[in-house]
């Protein structure tokens, strides 16, 4: 029969600290709160599209055409436009947004809710339960239910 206990070191080899070079979280996140996001409104379907400052092109977004058919996405023609041809959005021209924080800029306009977009079930055509009539029962079913 074979010895099953290992015979040799007991003690893991350790390892080596390698020094990469790669900068240290810390550095990351000073670099990410130093975005200055603005919006502007895309000239081919009109939505309001965040863009981070240094962006040459409007990036790609999508085309919903009806609100309760999600599934029907498309890109929009104005994805990789210059950003030079939006149009501004309106209230953002004075330059306090540039005040406030990233999170406001990314957060959902204060007239919209969530629970109507979409995704939710809540309103519309086709987002209530539908009840259903009761099957009929066949008399064949009733046999088997008695026999059992």
């Amino acid at each position: 029969m074979l010895n099953t206990k290992r015979a040799g070191r007991i003690e893991p080899e350790p390892l080596e600290i390698v020094e990469s070079g790669y900068a240290d979280d810390d550095d990351y996140l000073e670099d990410a709160e130093g975005f200055e996001i603005h919006h502007a409104i895309c000239p081919d379907c009109g939505q309001s599209i965040a863009l981070v400052a240094d962006e040459e092109y409007l990036p790609q977004h999508a085309l919903c055409l009806t609100p309760w058919n999600p599934f029907g996405l498309t890109v929009c023609a104005g994805t990789g436009r210059p950003a030079s041809d939006a149009l501004p959005t309106l209230g953002f021209a004075d330059g306090a947004a540039q005040e406030l924080e990233p999170v406001v800029h990314l957060a959902l306009p204060q007239g919209l809710d969530w629970r109507t977009q979409p995704f939710s079930h809540v309103g519309g055509p086709g987002s209530r339960p539908v009840r259903m009539p009761a099957p009929a029962v066949l008399p064949q079913m009733r046999q088997h239910a008695q026999a059992a």
